[in-house]
């Protein structure tokens, strides 16, 4: 990715975030898809500046539940931190978030993979 490239955007659009408040409240984010990440922007405005969540740091889409008209669910982190979101039940927003990852997951697993060939064949020509 080069300096200043905007990611292609997969979807757009709010999701709900429970607060680590007390209180857990739920609170309204805009959030932005793409391929290597998921950026949350409070009050669902761009111009601030957004939490993003890179898909390398992210180890799961987990417990999905759906709920009256919410569907439920929760992004474990690699460091095991777990932040709950819902979204209208229409919307399917943990499907396209989950999608997103196991791509992004795929492609690192096979670059792993292709890095290792290489070092094991640059290993074997000397």
């Amino acid at each position: 990715l080069t300096a200043g490239a905007t990611p292609e955007v997969i979807r757009e659009g709010e999701l709900e975030k429970r607060s680590d408040s007390l209180f857990q409240l739920w609170k309204k984010k805009l959030v932005v898809l793409t391929k290597d990440s998921l950026s949350l922007f409070p009050d669902g405005h761009k111009r601030a500046k957004g939490k993003e969540l890179g898909f390398g740091s992210i180890l799961k889409v987990d417990c999905v539940e759906r709920t009256g008209k919410y569907i439920y669910f929760t992004i474990v982190t690699k460091d095991r931190k777990e932040i709950d979101f819902r979204c209208p039940d229409q919307s399917c927003w943990n499907a396209s978030i989950t999608m997103a990852l196991i791509d992004f997951q795929n492609k690192r697993a096979i670059q792993d993979f292709k890095s290792r060939q290489e070092m094991e064949q640059a290993a074997g020509y000397q």
